[in-house]
């Protein structure tokens, strides 16, 4: 974890931001696919002749892993409120927005931004938010591969650079000076599907540095230390809230209740702490002032 240490330590990023939110569709990046493409779309089947509740996912992570890793949490959720959870992954956060504000998922777990949206949107409500080395909020990290001479992000002008999820990049990232637009900065910048699979096209030197999940980059450097050793931390975003389990508005009220308690109970049960072990969670909380833009 050595490469975790020190980032409080980092000096304030003063250099001027760019939004990268602010691509029209033009102008968005290509797509890098780096793994065999597994269904977007995953149902466990379920003897059980309940109506299974359905809980939406977007992939920070390689859709093995997510199904692995989240699989076995709507598993965990099934058995503590009796009723099956059937898991949905999808691509990017915006479309589980969208699972969720059209009732095709009764629940989901989404970035901050994605979540707010949401909120705003159609009324989207937190049901609990994972605690993270006792935080309820990280940045994103900038990193770089461990090899480069790259030491701040003002050096990566003229590089290429990747991403994971527009909707869920932080909206002020660090830059060159004058606020320069991507466009202008970078040489080339690439939409890679996975914060996973960014890490490591920056490890394995395909790109110069990417913008990545502070969570998936700690889990990462438990699960697959060689990779993040690879790399390194060269500049932070602000803390924003960690991805919240959030539920329809109009989802039945005692349906709600039961998800609730089940999440902020999970880690109380050793199946639920190996759960929570696996994803890199301490335990979820309730929600409080993150939940409408103030405790970001």
């Amino acid at each position: 974890m050595r490469h975790l240490k020190g980032l409080s330590a980092l000096a304030t990023l003063s250099l001027g931001v760019f939004l990268l939110a602010g691509c029209s569709e033009q102008d968005e990046p290509p797509r890098v696919r780096l793994w065999a493409l597994a269904p977007p779309e995953v149902t466990p089947t379920d003897a059980d002749s309940r109506v299974p509740l359905r809980f939406a996912v977007a992939l920070a992570v390689s859709p093995q892993e997510g199904y692995q890793l989240y699989g076995d949490l709507a598993e965990a959720l099934g058995q503590k409120i009796g009723r099956p959870v059937h898991l949905i992954l999808r691509r990017a956060f915006s479309e589980v927005n969208d699972l969720v504000r059209s009732r095709e998922a009764e629940m989901a777990q989404l970035c901050s931004r994605g979540f707010l949206q949401g909120h705003a949107d159609f009324g989207l409500t937190a049901l609990a938010v994972p605690v993270v080395n006792r935080r309820k909020s990280r940045p994103s990290y900038v990193i770089v591969s461990a090899e480069s001479e790259i030491g701040t992000p003002a050096e990566l002008a003229g590089k290429t650079f990747a991403f994971a999820d527009p909707l869920c990049a932080p909206e002020a990232f660090p830059a060159g000076r004058g606020g320069q637009r991507p466009e202008a900065f970078f040489r080339r910048k690439l939409l890679i599907t996975g914060h996973d699979r960014a890490i490591r096209a920056v490890a394995e030197g395909l790109v110069d540095g990417a913008l990545v999940d502070g969570l998936v980059y700690a889990r990462l450097a438990l699960t697959d230390p060689g990779q993040v050793a690879k790399t390194k931390v060269i500049g932070e975003t602000a803390p924003y809230m960690n991805p919240p389990v959030a539920v329809h508005p109009g989802l039945d009220p005692t349906v709600r209740e039961k998800l609730r308690r089940a999440l902020l109970t999970l880690h109380e049960e050793q199946t639920g702490r190996a759960v929570l072990t696996r994803l890199a969670i301490d335990r979820f909380a309730a929600p409080g002032g993150e939940v409408d833009g103030r405790g970001r």
